[in-house]
């Protein structure tokens, strides 16, 4: 690839991240399951805490909270905010083309989640995707993707 192509794909991928962000927090579920490739991996044991143990510390020790498959991943994240008010922030792209149709990278983020009134903050949390990136037909797709948090506050947040 030279420079300009290189250049194109990691644009391509910053609009994918993008995509995702967008349509999770606007509830576009069709729009959501398009950014996985149908074979995804989607680890987010770290999704509640730092230290990635997930819900009751049981996670990292088990594929608990480890998704496989575009539409599983898209359920899971259904289920997961479909109730809520979220915003999610993607920055910070770091993105490595290995190849014509396979890119990595590290992007930092930062989401807010409040209860279905709108009006109670019950999660705040900073972090990375780890993920890996692959071109079909045409179109750049997440091929895995991993949380890992620096900060999480859980809980009823104060003003």
């Amino acid at each position: 690839m030279d420079t300009s192509e290189r250049l194109l794909a990691i644009e391509e991928i910053k609009q994918l991240k993008g995509r995702y962000f967008r349509c999770m927090d606007t509830k576009d579920w069709a729009g959501l399951r398009t950014v996985f490739a149908d074979d995804a991996v989607f680890d987010a044991r770290a999704s509640l805490n730092v230290d990635g143990k997930g819900e009751a510390g049981r996670a990292a020790e088990s594929n608990d909270w480890v998704y496989e498959g575009g539409d599983v991943i898209t359920q899971f994240i259904v289920g997961a905010v479909e109730t809520s008010r979220t915003v999610h922030h993607g920055h910070c792209h770091e993105i490595e083309i290995l190849s014509a149709d396979t890119a990595r990278g590290v992007i930092a983020m930062e989401d807010q989640i409040w209860d279905e009134s709108g009006t109670v903050l019950t999660l705040h949390g900073c972090g990375h995707y780890h993920e890996t990136y692959r071109k079909q037909d045409d179109q750049w797709c997440i091929q895995t993707s991993r949380i890992s948090r620096l900060y999480v506050s859980l809980g009823e947040q104060p003003d």
